[in-house]
């Protein structure tokens, strides 16, 4: 914090003194409106720019906007937003007045339209030599949106989401161009306008029943999509201007701003209604009955089963699940003068779950604002946003391991039992269970209800910032942001809780606090040349420093359940409070510089030197440069060819890095054990022992990545898009060696390992049809990544991959060179024998092996042929979107696939089994006909790896745009929309979503375990502006 008090006033200081080196020239002001040019219905989002300035806005929305501070004379205009052909107009402003142009905007899905957020700066599209794709976030928020990803999926070429469950809040697995690490982080990093956002969650881990609990809320569910005004993802080595933390891509969002265009009210509601998309086929009532008759008719089951059955006909799924509400509310004020513009905004959105028991809220507040002085050469901007989300977490096993929670109980319990019965002796209705006191089969209904497991986390991130063109063609800004999350997680099991029982009550309250501070300044030289030359340098300086500190307490036994979680002191501490704290620093110097020539060729080249705190002392620092380049060939004279109107190579290579190992790492690392005291006379002291090995060469995990496309158009562009292909080569990964014994600590963190990623991206946007009531714009992105382990540091193999449930264990997925991360591992299933026993491929030792016979053996572990049975990636993913606008009526539509992925359905392995009714609970009803005996086990295998292919409609949505009567004021574009979230899923997967992301181990993917469904949403919305 030292370096941030000195740095700050120096360089605020440094820029403000350069001031008086230049007069200020008269100036005016630019007001003016952009509209569609089809539909003529304003249009929000546009940048407007004065040409070869860095002067600029964004129009409001109501398509105004508002430049001042324009220098007197001649300017030229140009308006650019994704989707639509930008136009250049001139315009006479003259000394303190006010020019108006009118833009009408054409859709176009030419790629080389707009401009591009590059990293510190931005660029023109058609000069982008680099892989950066381009969200319009105003298009993509329809439906429920509850965060930034929800913008993101399907509509980017080699960006692969994947939902980590449907409960509310709930974050998600995104990877660019596949995943490089196997033991560090694979996310993106995300810039919020120009402040990173740490990817750990606000809130700590809760209480697990019998396991590790579900993980808290990322921090991105703070931040309230409609604020957004664009994402870019940067793909290549056009994200090695960040250095060490652009391994797995960053994304960059930019929020909305205020145009001094004059003062608008914008106003947005819609409400949704959820229910489950698909429901698991467990055995009802009757049909349990039935089954037990059988197994006492055929001695399996002893009579007196019979007599113990229940009368109810319970369905615990539905029992468990509802039709759940979403309200989501907007309010926003946006205006100002010449000078200064500014725009607010509220948000209340309101999620419940469809499993009863759940649900998030987030509260929220922002603020930007923007002011110019001497003559619009100081820009100084303000963006400020506090929120606070609440989420209302239900217990159940999303992260593999965790057993006893919500969704287990509703496979696993008695369909006779009723939900609640009546005490014959007070006459109070209560929850049904099997029996008083502690039970490991519990009441799914009762469990919901009884146990209690809150978050609250509250989000403060702004940033201040100043532009100052020191001379026409030498700009400098200074950014200085604070990023800060504070989440409390509080637990309570009641005593009259069969989990809570065993325990006397259980209470728990962990707090974590994330503050990161950044400071970044940049100098930005655009000299101005001929036409046939256009060059641009910057220079930077960056500094962040990240602060982690938690606090945990937990206490049993208590006398009541009066006072919940809140009076942790009335019960029995059997546990001493823990604390942590940790500390970071990322220090950064970079440069970036673009030339082009004739509007033809283009060379980009950047460098970042980076150093952190995270590494040994020999390899704080690190150098990471990227080169790409570019040529237009449809630009050439000797090019002409039919349809083609444009055709761009572009190539590039860079170095990039990921430091997403823990702070301290390269250290030797002491832990208090509160289990290991000795005692000095009277006194207890607690022990102090290592738990981590120091490696003082630690360093970065390296990806050097190179990038080979063709940006197309066709038919003037009306339809382009882009082809790519890339490797990315990643070494020194990090992974545990085994160190020499004897030693207290039995491996440590090394550099050793190298993993290869491969692939192509195709996109294509096209003009469908444009005419003067009827336009209709399409696109297409399709992935393919092939990963590889190229080099385990002379391991042969890693295993990972938790297989849940009960009675089970061992691990699904083997880490293998030569093959992908995410291979599944097992034994090969080939049928079931007459006896009942399941069969597997053997491999025969001689001729003595009685075992193994024609290749086929029941359990023997020392025989079964062992070997790869799937691979959770998929083969290709592709995203299709569609806008049609008729008039005053819109119709979208987005569908995303993925094929070719395995799924190891572990929720089939273990409910999907007749012997649970030997213990007197529910199973799966695709079991009945399986052949297997009722008191065989279940064994992973191949029998439970299935095609997890599906073709998901994501969203369609219809509305449309009117003005209201002239009676109700100056209200004007007033939209009222349907739409549908998650409409149609087609699958051959029997589990709930092949789209899954259990938390079972080192990278493991495609395991489903009894996730909280994803729900289907309809919602009705309407959003006015005045």
């Amino acid at each position: 914090m030292a370096v941030v008090r000195y740095i700050i006033p120096a360089l605020i200081g440094s820029l403000l003194w350069t001031v008086g080196l230049g007069a200020q020239a008269p100036t005016g002001s630019i007001t003016g409106r952009v509209v569609d040019s089809t539909t003529r219905q304003p249009l929000a989002g546009v940048t407007v720019l004065i040409e070869d300035t860095q002067r600029g806005t964004v129009t409001e929305s109501d398509g105004g906007f508002r430049l001042s501070g324009v220098p007197a004379g001649t300017q030229r205009v140009r308006a650019r937003r994704i989707g639509y052909n930008s136009q250049l107009q001139s315009v006479a402003v003259g000394t303190g007045a006010t020019a108006t142009v009118q833009f009408a905007l054409i859709p176009s899905a030419s790629i080389l339209e707009g401009v591009v957020v590059t990293g510190y700066g931005t660029q023109r599209r058609v000069a982008v030599t680099g892989s950066i794709t381009s969200i319009d976030a105003e298009a993509a928020n329809v439906g429920v949106a509850p965060n930034v990803n929800s913008l993101i999926q399907g509509r980017a070429a080699g960006v692969n989401l994947t939902q980590n469950s449907g409960e509310p809040g709930a974050g998600a697995q995104i990877r660019i161009r596949g995943g490089t690490s196997i033991s560090a982080s694979n996310e993106p990093l995300y810039v919020v306008d120009g402040v990173p956002i740490p990817s750990i969650e606000t809130e700590q881990r809760g209480r697990g029943i019998d396991g590790s609990a579900p993980i808290g809320r990322s921090p991105l569910n703070l931040i309230n999509p409609s604020d957004i005004a664009s994402i870019s993802i940067l793909k290549d080595a056009a994200a090695s201007i960040y250095g060490t933390r652009a391994a797995n891509g960053v994304i960059l969002i930019e929020t909305k701003k205020g145009s001094g265009s004059g003062s608008t009210i914008e106003y947005e509601s819609y409400i949704g209604r959820s229910s489950p998309e698909r429901y698991l086929d467990v055995l009802n009532g009757d049909e349990y009955r039935q089954f037990v008759q059988q197994q006492v008719t055929g001695g399996n089951l002893a009579a007196s089963r019979i007599a113990g059955l229940g009368q109810a006909n319970t369905d615990w799924e539905r029992a468990v699940t509802r039709s759940a509400t979403t309200s989501n509310q907007n309010l926003s004020f946006a205006g100002g003068s010449t000078s200064t513009q500014y725009r607010a905004s509220l948000n209340y959105m309101d999620q419940r779950g469809i499993a009863i028991s759940s649900g998030f809220k987030r509260y929220q507040a922002r603020l930007n604002a923007g002011h110019q002085a001497l003559g619009g050469r100081l820009r100084l901007n303000l963006n400020l946003t506090g929120s606070q989300i609440r989420n209302d977490y239900l217990p159940f096993e999303n992260t593999g391991g965790f057993e006893g929670g919500v969704f287990i109980n509703m496979v696993n319990f008695n369909p006779t039992r009723p939900i609640s019965d009546t005490d014959p002796v007070t006459g109070l209705t209560k929850f049904f269970e099997e029996g008083p006191g502690s039970q490991s089969v519990r009441n799914p209904v009762a469990l919901a209800n009884q146990l209690q497991d809150f978050g609250k986390s509250t989000l403060t991130l702004g940033n201040v910032s100043a532009d100052l063109d020191i001379l026409k063609s030498l700009t400098g800004t200074v950014n200085v942001g604070v990023n800060r999350t504070d989440g409390t997680r509080t637990t309570y099991w009641p005593r009259i809780s069969p989990v809570g029982a065993k325990f006397g009550g259980l209470a728990r309250q962990s707090n974590r606090d994330n503050t990161l501070v950044n400071l970044s300044t940049v100098l930005n030289f655009r000299p101005e040349f001929s036409t046939r030359h256009d060059f641009d340098l910057l220079g930077g300086y960056e500094f962040s420093e990240y602060t982690l500190s938690e606090f945990g307490a937990e206490a049993q036994n208590f006398l009541t359940d009066a006072f919940g979680f809140n009076r942790l002191e009335s019960g029995v501490p059997v546990q001493p409070p823990s604390s942590y704290r940790e500390d970071s620093r990322i220090v950064g110097f970079f440069a970036r510089a673009n030339y082009g020539l004739l509007d033809r060729y283009f060379l980009t080249a950047s460098v970042r030197r980076d150093g952190s705190s995270r590494f040994g002392t020999g390899n704080k620092w690190a150098v990471f440069p990227a080169v790409s380049a570019s040529w237009r060939i449809s630009q050439e004279d000797f090019f002409n060819v039919g349809p083609l109107s444009e055709l761009k190579l572009r190539a590039g290579w860079g170095r990039l890095g990921n430091p997403a190992v823990p702070p301290y790492a390269s250290l030797l690392l002491l832990s208090a054990d509160a289990g290991s005291r000795a005692v000095f006379g009277e006194t207890a002291v607690t022990g102090v022992a290592p738990f981590r090995n120091p490696n003082p060469d630690l360093r970065w995990e390296e990806t050097a990545q190179t990038n080979v496309a063709l940006d197309y158009g066709l038919f003037n562009n009306r339809f382009s898009g882009s082809l790519e292909y890339y490797v990315k080569n990643t070494s020194d990964l990090l992974l545990e060696v085994a160190v020499p014994q004897p030693a207290v600590v039995t491996n440590r963190l090394e550099n050793i390992g190298k993993t290869r990623n491969r692939g192509i991206e195709f996109s294509l946007d096209a003009q469908v049809l444009n005419r003067a009531n009827l336009n209709w714009t399409a696109g297409l992105t399709f992935a393919r990544d092939r990963s590889e382990v190229v080099d385990l540091g002379g391991r042969t193999f890693i295993n990972t991959g938790d297989i849940s449930g009960q009675g089970q264990g061992g691990l699904a997925q083997r880490i293998l060179p030569g093959e992908p991360v995410g291979t599944f591992w097992g034994p090969v299933f080939v049928g079931v024998d007459a006896q009942g026993r399941e069969l597997f491929k053997c491999v025969s030792t001689g001729a003595s092996d009685t075992q193994c016979v024609n290749g086929q053996i029941t359990q023997p572990a020392r025989d079964i042929d062992y070997q790869i049975i799937g691979n959770a990636n998929p083969d290709f993913s592709v995203g299709l979107r569609n806008v049609v606008n008729w008039r005053k009526f819109d119709l979208s539509f987005l569908i995303n696939s993925q094929q070719g992925l395995d799924v190891f359905n572990n929720t089939a392995l273990v409910y999907a089994a007749k012997s649970n009714v030997l213990q007197d609970k529910n199973f799966l009803a695709s079991a009945l006909n399986d052949g297997v005996g009722i008191t065989q086990p279940q064994t992973y295998s191949s029998r439970w790896i299935e095609d997890g292919s599906f073709v998901r409609l994501q969203n369609v949505t219809v509305g449309f745009t009117f003005d209201l009567p002239r009676f109700t004021g100056a209200a004007r574009g007033t939209r009222v929309y349907l739409s549908g979230d998650n409409l149609l899923l087609l699958t051959d997967y029997s589990g709930y979503d092949p789209e899954v992301h259990t938390e079972a181990g080192l990278v493991s993917r495609g395991i489903d375990y009894l996730h909280y469904p994803r729900p289907r949403t309809i919602t009705g919305g309407i959003r006015v502006a005045f």
